[in-house]
């Protein structure tokens, strides 16, 4: 019976798909051909009637007729079809691809009788000589009214061929598709019908595959139906227990994902199944890439190797930090997998590089802040030492000491307060007040405040200075502490009848500073460190300062999104510069006359 109800739905839904895809398709295949046929034969109408305009100038004089034929090669080149110009009296004057000294009259061919009796003919036949069916369009060559000849343009129906055998077998691919979607929803259909009990086996067999989703449509409130409702509330208590599952495995991948350090977990052998993106990013890989690999081939390293295998050997936690010939510091922790029976390790990579450089900057600047303080606090020592010593009685000697103590304090408290100030602006602790100033000003305050300083030096400070520098938005204050601590170290460090020059400019989207001296210059060694703080170059180890002012600088022209370098050679003198950003205003970007 249900072999009989089977074929009973199947043949009858088969063949009402077939035969209504079967007739659409007929209709579909015919109606795409007649109007690609169509679109072929507007398009070739325009170009006949361009061809017959270029060619009628060449009617006029019966002498330039040898003109036509180069004239129709050169057209059926341009637009890709076969071009051929033809007299009234059917003489081929001109054609894209024959000499036409070698060709037949044309009188009698139909679309040249057609056009010239109702201004456009057109036919379709196969051609002997391109050996395609072509179709034929042809107009007059008229001038003034009067019929010259005849444009004729040729293309053949291989694109329309093509496009309609396309469409037929896309048809045919659908009448196989529906015809075997058909017998599947049949045979569905049958079997609902006639054995409720399948449908239950076919659900369980979608749950065993992982289909989870799987209910059963109770028709009937018998056994059967009792049945399929303890299935469906089997089904629904799975499907919510996985999804629970996956919910936690989701929790757990964006744990892994957002953990800083990198995680790897391998198998019982020490290949690869698992892996974060700390990890991709720290060796550099692609989780997909290496799966099912041994980790030796992803980390290229064997002592993380050695770790992986005596943690899977002694199925015990291993612990080792291992340096790199990059001068990288890793932590790994290997950590055994253990159920029933050990299955594989999870790979922890703590990567310390940048901890390590953090704890030998924090030494480097304890280093330096007691180098600094040590020699004021020293002088101070030694001075209340002298004036313990009985030198406090004499009235002058004792407020020259005390002179020189205040002095010192004065620079500890400097370099106490630039320190406080370095470290707010490397917080972004420090709000701009950004309002319009322009550079220029900034820059003859400078000269105006240390020129004391230059006529004491006797170092002679000019300036070139933009007659055309935007207004920039920036903190007035602290650009101005920029630019006069750049030029008091370039008065400082250039030698008596020396110069120093100030230049601004505005290249693109920017203004520049500049400050060139003609000092000592910078080596090569220290002018990677020039910005650094307490870094001091060897030539102003004998004069005074902090060694902040240029860190300081850096900071604060970074912070305005700008950028600050030093250019310098030995015994030639340096040139410091700092950038800052501007938006043009629409006069700013119009050309200047």
């Amino acid at each position: 019976m249900a072999r009989s109800i089977y074929w009973k739905i199947t043949i009858p839904f088969t063949m009402l798909v077939l035969v209504s895809i079967s007739i659409l398709g007929f209709y579909t295949v015919h109606h795409s051909r007649n109007s690609q046929v169509d679109q072929l034969r507007s398009h070739l109408v325009k170009e006949a009637k361009l061809v017959a305009d270029a060619s009628s100038p060449g009617f006029l004089d019966p002498g330039s007729y040898d003109g036509l034929d180069t004239l129709a090669k050169a057209i059926g080149k341009e637009i890709d079809a076969r071009i051929t110009i033809i007299s009234q009296d059917g003489i081929v004057l001109g054609d894209s691809e024959e000499n036409p000294l070698t060709m037949e009259n044309h009188s009698t061919r139909p679309e040249v009788v057609d056009a010239l009796a109702s201004g456009v003919g057109e036919s379709t036949r196969y051609s002997t000589t391109t050996r395609q069916t072509m179709m034929y369009v042809a107009v007059p060559i008229a001038s003034q009214g009067t019929v010259l000849g005849v444009a004729r343009v040729a293309l053949p129906l291989t694109a329309v061929e093509s496009s309609v055998n396309a469409a037929t077998m896309a048809i045919a691919w659908a009448m196989a598709i529906a015809a075997f979607l058909v017998i599947v929803a049949a045979a569905l259909i049958a079997r609902m019908i006639t054995r409720p009990v399948r449908q239950i086996t076919r659900a369980a067999q979608g749950i065993a595959s992982g289909k989870l989703d799987q209910q059963i449509e109770i028709q009937t409130n018998d056994e059967i139906g009792q049945l399929g409702h303890t299935f469906n509330e089997m089904s629904s208590n799975l499907r919510n227990m996985m999804a629970a599952i996956a919910d936690e495995r989701g929790k757990l991948a964006t744990v892994l994902s957002s953990l800083a350090d990198g995680v790897m977990m391998t198998d019982s052998e020490g290949s690869v199944i698992l892996a974060n993106p700390a990890a991709e990013r720290l060796f550099d890989f692609h989780e997909a890439e290496v799966k099912g690999k041994p980790l030796i081939e992803i980390v290229h390293d064997y002592e993380i190797e050695e770790v992986l295998k005596k943690c899977l050997k002694m199925s015990h936690e291993q612990t080792a930090q291992l340096g790199s010939s990059e001068g990288r510091f890793l932590r790994v922790i290997a950590v055994p997998l253990i159920g029933r029976k050990l299955s594989g390790a999870l790979l922890i990579f703590q990567d310390l590089t940048e901890m390590r450089s953090l704890q030998t900057m924090r030494r480097e600047f304890m280093g330096n802040i007691s180098h600094e303080l040590r020699t004021p606090l020293a002088v101070i020592k030694a001075i209340v030492e002298t004036l313990q010593d009985g030198v406090i009685d004499d009235r002058e000697a004792a407020q020259d000491f005390l002179n020189k103590i205040d002095v010192e304090v004065d620079e500890m408290t400097q370099m106490v307060a630039e320190l406080i100030e370095l470290s707010r602006i490397e917080t972004g602790r420090v709000d701009l007040k950004l309002e319009p100033v322009n550079l220029n000003l900034l820059v003859d305050e400078a000269i105006a405040r240390l020129s004391t300083q230059a006529e004491r030096q006797k170092v002679v400070v000019s300036t070139e200075l933009s007659s055309d520098l935007p207004i920039v938005l920036a903190d007035r204050e602290r650009i101005q502490q920029v630019i006069t601590n750049i030029v008091h170290n370039a008065i400082k460090f250039t030698p008596s009848g020396g110069k120093v020059v100030i230049s601004t400019d505005r290249p693109g989207e920017s203004v520049v500073a500049q400050v060139s001296d003609t000092g000592i210059g910078i080596s090569k060694d220290d002018l990677p460190h020039i910005f650094e703080r307490f870094f001091k170059a060897d030539r102003s180890r004998s004069g005074s300062g902090t060694g902040l002012g240029l860190a300081i600088a850096k900071h604060i022209v970074q912070a305005h999104g700008g950028s600050i370098w030093v250019q310098s050679e030995e015994g030639k003198g340096s040139t410091f510069g700092f950038s800052l950003p501007f938006k043009p205003s629409p006069q700013d970007k119009q050309p200047k006359t």
